[in-house]
C-alpha cells in the first residue's frame, strides 16, 4: 500500500472533526484531503448511513469516489455526484410529489427555457434561489405541471422541499451525517443556501474551494459564498497553500500575478516564458510545432500528449490547428455537449465506451446507474447492450443508444439528444473527442476547459488586447480600454499558468483574428504589461 506523505496543512484539515471551509490552491492535493476526510468519517457511521460527496462534474466524482473505495474500502451508503443529481435523486424525485403532486421521474429535465416557459415567470433567472421559488410559486408548478425540470433551479428546488416537507428533511438526517463539496468557489446562490440548510438540520460539512479559480460567474455561480463561509462562526477556516504540481518559478508567477506584493521563492531557474511569434495564430503554429519538438526532444519522458496549446477562443484553437506541423487533439464541444440533460450525459458516456474513452462499464454504471431504482433485470440488459456496442457499425449505435435509454427509465421525449447523437456521429472530430488520447497528439482545449488538469507543458495563447482578457467596444478604439469581466479573466489567465508543471509559455502573435474573421495587428494583453510581473519570466524567441 502507498505511503501517504501529507504535510501538515493537509493533516490538519484531515483531522479536524467538525465545519471546516478549506482554500486551497492549485496542485495542493485537495483531492487526497477530500478522499483522506471522507475515509476518516465513514468508520463512525452504521451501515445504513454514509457521506454526501458532491463536485462539479460526473467525471471528478467518479474519480472521487474511486479513490474513496480504494484497496476495498466500504463507503457503506454514501453518495458520490454532482450537486444536480443529488438534488434529483435524493430529494427532487422522492419528495417533491408530496408538495406538488404528480410524478417528478417521469419529467423531462431540460438546460435552457422556451421563450414559452419563460412566460410563466415574472422574471428572467439564472439560478433561481428559495425566494425566488417561493415568490415565483405559480411558475416554478406551471412549469412542473408540464412536466419539465428547469436544470438551473434544481439546487433551489430541492432546499423549497426541505423546508416545506418534514420527511424529507427526516430522510436526510438520518440516512448522512456528513457532506463534502469540492469547487466550492463554482456555487450559486441557491447551492450555497441548500448547503446551508444541510449544516442546519445537523450535517457537518465540510467545503473545498479556491476564489482565485472563479471562473464560472457567466453561469451565476458566486464566489462571495465560500468567502461567507470564511466568516461564518460555524466553521473552521483552514488553508493549503503548497503547490505540488508547478516548478517554483511558474509558482511565483502566478501568485505575484493575483497579489502584487507575494513575496517570491528564491529559484535557481526560471521557467516561464513570453513570446512575441510574427504572423496571425495559423503562422506562429509553425514556431510553436518547432519549439514542440525541441521540448520533447530534450526530454526523453515527455511525450506530444504532455503538451497543452491552451487559448480563450475556440476560433484560436481552430487557427492554430490549421498551421500545426504534427498531430494534435483539439478538444471542442459536440452538439451532446451543449445538451446539459441526464440523457445526454448519459449518451455521451456511452459513446466514450464505444470509442474507448472510458475503459469499463463499471465507470458507466458508478456515474449513472449507482442510486437508480432499476430492476436487476434491467441493469443486465444494459450490460448486455454496452458490450454489443463495442462492436457495432455507427449506423447501429443511435438504435442502442435508444434501448438502453428506455430501460433506463427515461418516459420523456429525447428528440434533442438524439438529434444531437446523429450530428455527433457524423462528425470524424466529434468522434475523436470520445477516443483516449494518444501519446504522439499535442491537447489544445481552451482554458475553461483544462480546469482540473495538468501539463509537463502549456503553451498560453490570445495574449493579445481585445483577445484577453475580454475589451469591450465602447464607441471608439482609441477610448481608454474597459475590461468588464477583468477578474474573472486574470482568474482564468491564472488557472492556465497553473496548469503547467516544468514550463509554462505566455504567446502574444503579431497578428489576430477579429469576429470577422479580419486580420488585424496586435498590442499586448493587459496582463502582459502588469509592472509586478517583471522580473519573473524570460523570453523566447
Amino acid at each position: 500500500m502507498k505511503t501517504l506523505n501529507l504535510t501538515q496543512q493537509q493533516i490538519e484539515a484531515i483531522e479536524y472533526s467538525s465545519n471546516l471551509v478549506v482554500l486551497a490552491c492549485p496542485g495542493s492535493g485537495k483531492t487526497t484531503v477530500m478522499k483522506e476526510k471522507i475515509r476518516k468519517s465513514i468508520p463512525t457511521l452504521l451501515s445504513h448511513q454514509g457521506v454526501i460527496a458532491m463536485t462539479f462534474t460526473k467525471k471528478a466524482s467518479a474519480e472521487l469516489k474511486k479513490r474513496c473505495k480504494s484497496n476495498g474500502f466500504i463507503t457503506k451508503q454514501s453518495f458520490f455526484g454532482t450537486i444536480d443529481s443529488f438534488c434529483l435523486e435524493e430529494v427532487i424525485y422522492p419528495f417533491l410529489s408530496h408538495l406538488w403532486g404528480g410524478h417528478p421521474n417521469k419529467c423531462k429535465i431540460i438546460t435552457e427555457l422556451g421563450d414559452l416557459q419563460k412566460k410563466f415567470f415574472k422574471q428572467p433567472y439564472m439560478a433561481p434561489t428559495l425566494d425566488n421559488i417561493i415568490n415565483d410559486e405559480i411558475g416554478f408548478t406551471t412549469l412542473y405541471k408540464q412536466n419539465f425540470l428547469w436544470i438551473d433551479s434544481l439546487a433551489g428546488l430541492a432546499l423549497y422541499i426541505l423546508e416545506k416537507c418534514t420527511a424529507a428533511v427526516r430522510y436526510i438526517k438520518a440516512k448522512y451525517k456528513f457532506i463534502f463539496i469540492d469547487e466550492y468557489q463554482d456555487s450559486s446562490r441557491a447551492q450555497h443556501e441548500l448547503f446551508m440548510k444541510f449544516i442546519e438540520i445537523g450535517l457537518i460539512g465540510t467545503a473545498v474551494g479556491d476564489v482565485d479559480q472563479s471562473i464560472y460567474q457567466f453561469r451565476g455561480s458566486d464566489p462571495k459564498c465560500i468567502e461567507e463561509l470564511k466568516a461564518n462562526s460555524l466553521f473552521k477556516f483552514l488553508t493549503i497553500d503548497q503547490n505540488h504540481r508547478s516548478h517554483i518559478s511558474i509558482i511565483n508567477y502566478a501568485s505575484r500575478l493575483l497579489n502584487p506584493t507575494y513575496p517570491t521563492e528564491p529559484c535557481e531557474e526560471i521557467r516561464i516564458f513570453r513570446g512575441v511569434l510574427a504572423g496571425n495564430p495559423t503562422q506562429a503554429a509553425k514556431k510553436i510545432s518547432e519549439l514542440i519538438k525541441r521540448i520533447t526532444s530534450s526530454h526523453e519522458s515527455v511525450n506530444y500528449s504532455d503538451i497543452a496549446i491552451l487559448a480563450y477562443r475556440t476560433s484560436s484553437l481552430n487557427y492554430i490547428a490549421r498551421g500545426l506541423e504534427l498531430d494534435y487533439r483539439l478538444y471542442t464541444d459536440t452538439p451532446l455537449e451543449k445538451i446539459e440533460t441526464p440523457e445526454a450525459a448519459l449518451i455521451r458516456d456511452i459513446l466514450a465506451f464505444r470509442f474507448g474513452k472510458i475503459t469499463t462499464m463499471q465507470e458507466i454504471f458508478d456515474m449513472h446507474f449507482a442510486y437508480s431504482n432499476l430492476s436487476k433485470g434491467s441493469l443486465l440488459k444494459i450490460r448486455k447492450i454496452l458490450l454489443e456496442i463495442k462492436n457495432l457499425e455507427l449506423t447501429q449505435v443511435r438504435n442502442k443508444s435508444i434501448e438502453i435509454l428506455a430501460l433506463s427509465g427515461v418516459e420523456s421525449d429525447c428528440h434533442s439528444e438524439l438529434d444531437a447523437l446523429t450530428s455527433t456521429l457524423g462528425s470524424e472530430n466529434y468522434i475523436k473527442n470520445f477516443m483516449p488520447i494518444l501519446t504522439n497528439e499535442v491537447q489544445l482545449m481552451t482554458l475553461h476547459k483544462s480546469k482540473g488538469l495538468e501539463f509537463h507543458t502549456v503553451f498560453h495563447i490570445d495574449l493579445d488586447d481585445w483577445s484577453f482578457p475580454y475589451r469591450e467596444y465602447t464607441g471608439s478604439f482609441d477610448d481608454p480600454p474597459v475590461y468588464p469581466q477583468y477578474k474573472q479573466d486574470l482568474n482564468l489567465h491564472y488557472v492556465g499558468i497553473t496548469r503547467a508543471k516544468e514550463y509554462c509559455l505566455l504567446v502574444q502573435t503579431t497578428k489576430r483574428f477579429n469576429k470577422q474573421g479580419v486580420e488585424k495587428n496586435t498590442q499586448p494583453s493587459d496582463f502582459l504589461t502588469l509592472p509586478h510581473l517583471e522580473t519573473l519570466y524570460k523570453k523566447f524567441k
